[in-house]
């Protein structure tokens, strides 16, 4: 599975919000689409000539759960209409209805005085000493995120929402399949390659502060798997392409701040996506990668050599 960012059930409750924001059928095509990714047997039966649907929008656990849906309308008279609604739909489903002990009404419309009397008129009718006792819920949108969507599984959560979560300004989002490659559990220096220390004179030209030098040290333990990765690749030109936009990137960076802490965060975000500190393997990779094309000098600006140093001070000591 790709590797997604440590914020991703956060970015799936902001999906969940962008749809209950929803009105009319829009709202209830929604709620009837989670419902059956969270029941194995949820039904919502079709309306059927004069016989509507029976004010059932779905039954689930064979048939002993009743689900009612309304989607906010916009109306001057919107308290009123989904107090009848709730009292309507309660009634119909009822009336034609006998197998269910619980009845769920599900709404995105603001719950006012008027609604909530005739819910808990209809909840006190049914108690325990009643002739039919029913479980009477009035179900919100967050409510519908802590009891159904949010206890899917991601591999669900992801049918629901397309997009891997938190990659949505990932620069380089080709190279997710390589962080989430690389597994930084315990990570271990792999034989068949050498790992150096990344080299200091580089890191002290471009005034890398401490804790940067340390994770490319830990990122570059990597080197060996991101090498085997590119060979491995079916594009024998991945490697230098992936060079050039890191190359663009850093040049992108460099132009908004002279801070190298900063454009280096600047380079993680673009490879492995916001928040990505949050997720300690996520964050090792990006370190791995971000090192690897530190190392091979497409970022950052690459100290003169001795000679070239040696020349500039002869230069130097002649024109004075």
């Amino acid at each position: 599975m790709m590797l997604l960012s440590a914020n991703w059930r956060d970015w799936y409750h902001f999906r969940h919000q962008q749809e209950c924001f929803k009105s009319g059928s829009a709202f209830e095509d929604y709620v009837s689409t989670v419902l059956s990714r969270f029941h194995d047997d949820y039904v919502n039966p079709d309306p059927s000539g004069t016989l509507g649907d029976g004010g059932c929008d779905g039954l689930a656990e064979s048939g002993t759960v009743f689900y009612a849906c309304y989607g906010q309308r916009p109306s001057r008279s919107a308290e009123r209409e989904l107090a009848a609604k709730i009292g309507s739909d309660f009634a119909r489903g009822f009336s034609q209805w006998d197998s269910f002990h619980t009845w769920r009404f599900v709404t995105n419309a603001p719950v006012g005085p008027v609604s909530l009397k005739v819910l808990t008129g209809l909840q006190q009718s049914h108690g325990p000493s009643s002739e039919r006792p029913l479980t009477i819920r009035l179900v919100k949108s967050e409510d519908l995120w802590n009891d159904v969507v949010g206890s899917l599984d991601q591999s669900v959560l992801d049918q629901l929402f397309p997009g891997a979560p938190g990659t949505a300004n990932v620069e380089l989002a080709d190279l997710l399949p390589l962080l989430d490659a690389l597994d930084t559990t315990g990570v271990v220096v792999e034989s068949g390659g050498d790992v150096l220390p990344v080299p200091a004179t580089k890191m002290n030209f471009n005034a890398l502060p401490d804790a940067s030098r340390l994770e490319f040290n830990a990122g570059r333990l990597l080197a060996p798997r991101i090498d085997r990765w590119y060979e491995e690749s079916s594009n024998p030109g991945l490697y230098d392409d992936h060079g050039e936009r890191f190359r663009a990137l850093y040049r992108d960076a460099r132009a908004v701040t002279s801070n190298s802490a900063e454009i280096l965060e600047r380079l993680y975000v673009s490879v492995a996506g916001a928040n990505f500190r949050m997720d300690g393997k996520r964050a090792n990779a990006a370190f791995a990668v971000v090192s690897y094309f530190f190392d091979s000098c497409h970022i950052f600006e690459t100290p003169p050599s001795a000679d070239a140093i040696a020349d500039t001070e002869a230069a130097d000591a002649l024109a004075h």
